[in-house]
């Protein structure tokens, strides 16, 4: 079992059976919004998602809002370094209720496709915690400090924004 996988299994038994990239993914989603990128949102943020989900494996986090922003961002150099191929036994697909989102990128898309998003992700992770700094000079940008859950009054929808 790689240490992906024994973190995912952990994180699982620490959190209610909840998957850790399922977990990521509602987070990721208000960094893509406030990162855009015009007509790849949903790649932007499945592959936020994704370098938070290795992030917390490699630190041994189990708790997002734990999570530096700066060691997301950078599991693009340490995963590249280290040449795995998404899916592989190092490197793990999500199971979870999303995993639907981690295939459509990291099995469906090229090698060329998966770097470039996950290249646009450290990007926009790197510009998120320089901001989050700016806001709050005081603390280490982590994504506990620097989203918010939100819900819906109409809809009753749950979503993750921007501090």
């Amino acid at each position: 079992m790689s240490g992906v996988q024994e973190f995912v299994s952990q994180y699982r038994i620490e959190n209610d059976g909840r998957d850790p990239f399922d977990d990521c993914l509602m987070r990721s989603g208000g960094v893509a919004s406030w990162g855009y990128d015009d007509g790849h949102s949903e790649f932007l943020s499945t592959a936020i998602a994704e370098l938070m989900r290795l992030a917390m494996a490699w630190d041994g986090v189990m708790s997002i809002e734990g999570l530096r922003i700066d060691s997301a961002r950078d599991e693009f150099s340490r995963w590249m370094e280290s040449n795995p191929l998404p899916g592989s036994t190092v490197w793990p697909p999500s199971t979870g209720e999303r995993s639907g989102r981690w295939h459509h990128l990291f099995l469906d898309s090229s090698p060329e496709e998966v770097r470039l998003h996950l290249r646009r992700a450290e990007s926009v992770l790197t510009e998120f915690a320089i901001e989050t700094k700016r806001r709050r000079s005081e603390t280490v940008p982590t994504f506990g400090n620097s989203t918010r859950k939100f819900v819906n009054p109409v809809t009753g929808v749950t979503f993750y924004g921007i501090v």
